[in-house]
């Protein structure tokens, strides 16, 4: 469904992928000049596949994240912050008044393997995608509870508890980036991020905002307490000094294993087959408030 807002603005609430993929094409041929996303990091994540799909391989328009989620995280990460209204009140008042719109870019990550390529800023296996298993399980998910559930596991690590071996079920793959094998074949986690925040401070991926156009890539062949240990260093963005964490700036990274590999893409889990291939797409260009 779609309908006008004012004189310069419509609206649009699609209720699949491809209606959504049809109403991106429709903005394409509009010539929209801005895309504001009512929504958390799931529903970006959504929206930019269906957008670079519709509009093969050509710019797509600036994004505004209204913040619209319970996670929030890629939005903070770009320096988004403020409520729906607002946001979208600041917005509406420097377009109509034709006031300059201030910009920020940032490098989106394409992510193969599954039935069709995906588009986000985070990507992760293993420990990643198997706390978000656990957060998505409580009654009432949240950053509040997102926060008491890392805290126990940091503490669940320290004793050896259940809850870290179910969160630090190892990942077994190996993986290439830019073509080099890394040592290790089981891993907490392998990650990569063209945003550096991934919630509750914490900034892993902070060589991607210093290698435009690239991701920053980290492998954990470590222990759950070694990645603890790491906490620190991680939220104030500084190299990890590890020999069993390993740390590239690729291009592309490529993930290959026995068995399938369920990952994670800003938030949401995927199916994937046995080769996943992680890779630097278009940049894209955000709103800031």
């Amino acid at each position: 469904m779609s309908y006008m807002l004012g004189k310069k603005g419509k609206v649009a609430q699609p209720h699949s992928r491809d209606e959504l993929v049809q109403q991106a094409r429709q903005f394409r041929d509009d010539g929209v000049d801005i895309v504001a996303v009512n929504g958390g990091d799931g529903t970006l994540h959504v929206v930019l596949t269906a957008f670079i799909e519709a509009y093969e391989g050509e710019p797509i328009p600036p994004i505004a994240i209204l913040r619209g989620g319970t996670m929030n995280t890629i939005a903070r990460g770009i320096g988004i912050f403020g409520s729906p209204p607002e946001i979208l009140s600041a917005l509406l008042l420097r377009y109509h008044t034709d006031q300059p719109l201030p910009l920020a870019e940032r490098t989106i990550l394409k992510v193969e393997g599954g039935e069709k390529p995906e588009y986000g800023f985070l990507f992760g296996n293993g420990i990643l995608s198997n706390f978000l298993q656990e957060h998505y399980a409580m009654p009432d998910p949240s950053p509040f509870y997102a926060a008491i559930l890392l805290g126990r596991a940091v503490l669940s690590a320290l004793v050896g508890g259940q809850l870290i071996q179910r969160i630090a079920r190892p990942a077994i793959c190996e993986v290439e980036v830019d073509g080099e094998k890394w040592p290790g074949n089981s891993y907490l986690t392998v990650a990569a991020g063209s945003v550096d925040d991934i919630g509750f401070g914490f900034r892993p991926f902070y060589e991607s905002l210093r290698h435009p156009g690239r991701m920053h890539a980290l492998g954990f062949a470590c222990g759950p307490v070694a990645l603890v240990k790491s906490l620190p260093r991680i939220r104030m963005a500084l190299p990890i000094d590890d020999p069993e964490i390993y740390s590239a700036v690729p291009t592309t990274m490529v993930l290959r294993a026995e068995q399938p590999i369920p990952i994670m893409i800003d938030g949401d889990f995927h199916p994937a087959g046995q080769v996943v291939t992680v890779s630097s797409g278009p940049r894209i260009r955000f709103v800031l408030p």
